[in-house]
């Protein structure tokens, strides 16, 4: 989380006093203060955060591209202010396949997002980030990788609205090797060369917005896998997200897959908390 408060601090150009020297203690971040910390006014704001956790069932490990039960844990947090916000993703899987079974953190994905209106009905999104090598394999796959994204969303109406997406990531990581172990007797059963490249990714569909600032939508997305020689993965998508108060909302997607690379279905269920 330091990495997105730093990164809030510079882009707002806002300081805060150490609460241990100040005489005003627990001061917001956007009020203008004196030299003893104490609020001389509070600029307006519309700043936020929430915390979503949830769970991901697929049939596919999408680390070795094998057929696997796979059930990952997943843990998101944003932080909002005005139209910028910033966010960092991570999660933890447990895979079970006919070979081998696996465990572990899903690499770590931090970002930060804005958005621009270039017309009432318009919105775009643009947004660049990090992702850290959180993901503990025998690969050489330790480098941090940079993506950029952009998304769009056009308003039909008052409910319905068209979207789509593009985001493409620069993979750091040195060809190696992917080395498969038993599930028993950890003897290597596979030893193959890897070959990693950037990727690209590509979503659009169609959503509807309920009166509660709920939504719902179907979504087309095509992503490549960071090995060469793989087939994209190509996905249909039913999503929604139902709030059930002003703090709590439920968010709930499954996926059906398009292609042999992908799992055949994939549901996830996550909860959130806006603050």
């Amino acid at each position: 989380m330091k990495y997105i408060v730093f990164i809030l601090l510079g882009v707002f150009q806002l300081f805060a006093i150490d609460n241990r020297v100040g005489k005003c203690t627990n001061t917001p971040f956007w009020d203008l203060v004196d030299n003893f910390g104490c609020t001389k006014k509070t600029l307006p704001t519309d700043a936020g955060a929430d915390i979503i956790i949830g769970a991901t069932y697929s049939d596919t490990n999408y680390n070795t591209l094998e057929k696997a039960d796979t059930l990952t844990t997943t843990f998101q947090a944003d932080v909002y202010h005005g139209d910028l916000s910033a966010q960092i993703a991570t999660s933890y899987f447990k895979s079970e396949g006919s070979s081998t079974d696996e465990s572990g953190w899903n690499d770590t994905q931090l970002g930060v997002y804005v958005k621009i209106y270039p017309s009432s009905l318009l919105t775009l999104q643009p947004g660049f980030g990090v992702v850290l090598p959180t993901y503990n394999s025998e690969n050489d796959n330790g480098a941090v990788d940079i993506f950029g994204s952009l998304n769009a969303q056009y308003d039909l109406d008052e409910h319905y609205n068209i979207f789509g997406g593009l985001t493409y990531t620069i993979v750091n990581d040195k060809d190696s090797r992917r080395i498969i172990r038993d599930n028993n007797s950890s003897a290597i059963i596979s030893n193959t060369p890897v070959q990693y490249h950037n990727t690209t990714a590509f979503t659009a569909g169609i959503g509807y917005a309920t009166e509660d600032n709920g939504f719902i939508n179907i979504a087309y997305t095509q992503s490549q896998s960071i090995y060469t020689g793989v087939e994209a993965f190509k996905t249909l998508s039913l999503n929604g997200m139902l709030p059930l108060d002003k703090h709590w909302f439920l968010l709930g997607n499954y996926r059906y897959g398009l292609s042999d690379s992908t799992s055949d279905n994939e549901i996830a269920v996550r909860i959130g908390y806006y603050f």
